[in-house]
């Protein structure tokens, strides 16, 4: 990837958070010591960034040049006997809904066959295009929604590329990884007069309502659709 191409890569990604309401170019400037002005400039094409600012940029924005990466040329610099497998990020659940990690949210790595992960479907009700479309998240016995045993460690692979409500096989509903309350919970949910109903596993225990916040919508609340468990024993 050239300087070029790594700026252009750039672009897109502060585009998306932005455009999310994640940031502001304003305040994306003030953290990253730009002037504001150099910061629009760039964003629109009209001119590049010194070494210097594109590392402000990158510290600001807490990511590394490796998330710019397109995870395809990573691949072919992978030593072949790897090229079959995806390292995938095991976080916290308190950081499953952020877009990218830092080397610091990153708990371990753990491999998936990529040919596995190829057939997974996504389907996306809003841009996601710049997050890690995989990550792992290790849910404590209060947070599993008594989908799983409580004795029993639990990590969940999540498809962040797949919060629709529309089920992924028909007749089967969905079960989500959850953004709730600055943790995460596992639970199948439906939507009605503008609140999140959490649906447990076992239909005697109560159902939990999280109203959606003015200005946001259900699926931002739906870090993805777990699409694999692990069970550690």
């Amino acid at each position: 990837m050239t300087i070029q191409e790594l700026q252009d890569q750039l672009r897109v990604h502060i585009r998306a958070r932005v455009g999310r309401g994640e940031l502001t170019g304003s305040e994306l400037a003030g953290m990253a010591a730009l002037p504001q002005g150099h910061l629009s400039n760039f964003l629109n094409s009209r001119r590049g960034l010194s070494l210097g600012a594109m590392d402000r940029l990158l510290r600001a924005l807490r990511i590394g040049v490796l998330d710019l990466v397109n995870d395809r040329e990573l691949q072919k610099r992978m030593p072949a006997g790897q090229r079959g497998v995806e390292p995938i990020a095991v976080v916290s659940a308190e950081n499953a809904g952020l877009a990218r990690f830092a080397a610091n949210q990153v708990l371990e790595m753990r491999n998936f066959n990529k040919s596995f992960l190829r057939r997974l479907r996504p389907l996306i009700a809003v841009d996601r295009s710049d997050w890690l479309r995989f990550v792992l998240i290790k849910l404590d016995a209060r947070s599993s929604g008594g989908f799983f045993p409580r004795s029993i460690a639990t990590t969940l692979l999540v498809d962040r590329y797949y919060n629709s409500l529309e089920p992924y096989r028909r007749f089967h509903p969905n079960l989500y990884a959850i953004s709730v309350a600055g943790g995460c919970v596992a639970a199948q949910i439906s939507v009605c007069d503008n609140c999140l109903m959490l649906r447990p596993r076992e239909p005697r225990q109560p159902i939990e309502v999280v109203r959606i916040e003015p200005g946001r919508s259900y699926f931002d609340y739906i870090v993805g659709r777990v699409c694999h468990i692990g069970l550690e024993v």
